[in-house]
């Protein structure tokens, strides 16, 4: 059956699919995309020491265009705030348009903070102006099929066990409790 037909045959039921349907990806790969672009947009500054100051990425509740309970990720960097906000900010939609996200900036005297939706997650943010004068990096993936609680037990569990994920890298030793060190 070609492309075409089945996209005529989405469309002409009303049916659409997500991108998370579409590539087949679960919740957890879907982590690895968001937190994969967030350390990737961070690379884009010429700001250094970034952190996870809020935790490792973290499930949370959505819902799935069919209705059903899912899962989306999201995850957070921060880092002191560089000298050239404007500048910055246009680096940050430059490279997110380069991914197929739509973008918009708004200011706010002088602190551009940058919105970004579609491409690899579901939104993002890059805020020049975040708590205690920082930039601040954030995206959330696109709802996938898996359930929250879960998630969180599995992983904190494999944690317990000495396993780390991607973005566990940037949590500040002292914001690890004893029992995942």
């Amino acid at each position: 059956m070609s492309t075409t037909l089945i996209t005529t045959a989405l469309i002409a039921t009303g049916c659409a699919l997500t991108t998370a349907q579409q590539s087949g990806k679960d919740a957890v790969e879907h982590r690895d995309v968001v937190v994969n672009l967030v350390i990737e947009t961070t690379d884009q500054l010429e700001v250094e020491g970034w952190e996870a100051s809020h935790g490792a990425a973290t499930s949370e509740r959505c819902t799935m265009m069919d209705g059903t309970e899912g899962a989306a990720y999201k995850f957070s960097l921060w880092a002191d705030s560089g000298t050239d906000h404007e500048a910055s900010a246009q680096h940050i939609v430059e490279y997110w348009e380069s991914l197929g996200m739509d973008t918009r900036i708004e200011d706010h005297g002088g602190y551009p903070v940058v919105y970004g939706t579609g491409g690899p997650v579901q939104h993002a943010t890059f805020d020049t102006m975040a708590a205690g004068e920082s930039y601040r990096v954030l995206a959330v993936s696109h709802c996938a099929p898996g359930d929250t609680a879960k998630l969180k037990t599995e992983f904190n569990e494999r944690r317990k066990n000495g396993e780390r994920f991607p973005g566990d890298e940037y949590v500040p030793e002292e914001h690890i409790s004893d029992e995942y060190k």
